[in-house]
């Protein structure tokens, strides 16, 4: 029996994985593009606005992607707010048949009742992680399968979450995700990799990557863009690992820069990509309080066994970063 997802209580941030049935490449990513990945991040980009999701960062490559996402804490909306999200999920015709319903209720008292049920069942779909997970995967199946003449599952299994702390924790996981290109040796620099969160406010100055940026940094709305820009950049190559899948790393200059502003330290993007799998499958992330405050919120959630200790990655760079499960092997008999 599956696990219930461990969710945060109000505003809360997610690491998001999720990979393409039996390893296939599905998305051509390296220059020009394909159909398939811009459809998937223009989907992306309307389904946050959909489901009250705010995408900070991510990095489609061929064959899964990476979402790094917040979601708000709920909030009541006015019928004409509903109706826009309404409108961005499911096409200005349904939004026309959901306000005809309420205009229609509105008028007898005796359906004021129905009305409020209406408007719950499109609420209940709203700031979920879950349901914008559901929806982005299950409609870009969808397409895929028509344009492609296939049917079938697309994707290889229910998509992966872990719960973030804002804060270190949060802009790490961030870089981390930008990162993800070029350590497949896609790109010797993220700026230059189309489909990721940085490449996307970099070269295509958009609005909704920029500001994704900078609440990942946990920066101000008082915080200028370019202030922004170079804090996001000095931590992609002061705390990021260079390394290529060919096992190529950034020019030499480059490379000594970052090793003197480290003191010689491993930087924290390395340490991360060590422990790729506290990111997939460690369940919270972040300090020792906030995994032992989530847990207690969560225990009936986990596994019988499982501890409140936490399981300490020691990021000695940087401070400490904690799991909530410890994923090493544990020895036989």
């Amino acid at each position: 029996m599956r696990q219930p997802r461990i969710k945060g209580q109000g505003q809360s941030f997610y690491h998001c994985v999720s990979r393409v049935v039996d390893g296939r490449f599905l998305f051509q990513t390296q220059s020009p593009g394909s159909a398939e990945a811009e459809y998937f991040v223009h989907l992306m980009r309307r389904l946050e606005k959909a489901c009250c999701v705010e995408v900070l960062t991510y990095a489609l490559m061929s064959n899964h992607f990476h979402i790094l996402c917040k979601v708000p804490e709920q909030r009541s909306l006015s019928d004409q707010e509903l109706l826009h999200r309404i409108e961005l999920g499911y096409g200005p015709e349904r939004r026309t048949q959901v306000a005809e319903q309420l205009a229609a209720y509105g008028k007898e008292e005796s359906l004021r009742d129905q009305a409020q049920q209406l408007r719950k069942h499109y609420l209940d779909r709203l700031f979920d992680v879950s349901i914008f997970m559901k929806e982005l995967k299950g409609r870009f199946a969808q397409w895929y399968n028509r344009r492609h003449h296939r049917y079938g599952v697309l994707w290889a299994e229910r998509f992966k979450s872990v719960l973030i702390e804002e804060g270190q924790a949060l802009s790490a996981v961030a870089a981390y995700i930008d990162l993800n290109p070029l350590r497949a040796g896609l790109c010797e620099d993220p700026k230059d990799y189309r489909y990721c969160g940085y490449a996307e406010a970099i070269a295509k100055n958009s609005a909704q990557a920029k500001l994704g940026l900078q609440v990942a940094l946990g920066l101000g709305s008082e915080c200028s863009w370019r202030e922004a820009r170079r804090e996001y950049r000095r931590l992609l190559f002061q705390t990021g690992t260079a390394a290529s899948k060919a096992g190529a790393v950034i020019g030499v200059e480059l490379s000594q820069k970052v090793l003197q502003e480290q003191h010689g330290e491993i930087p924290l993007a390395e340490l991360l990509r060590c422990r790729i799998r506290y990111f997939t499958d460690g369940g919270i992330l972040g300090s020792q309080a906030f995994v032992r405050e989530q847990f207690a919120r969560s225990r009936q959630m986990v596994a019988p066994s499982q501890t409140d200790r936490g399981f300490r990655l020691r990021l000695t760079a940087c401070g400490h970063i904690w799991v909530l499960r410890n994923l090493r092997l544990q020895p036989v008999g």
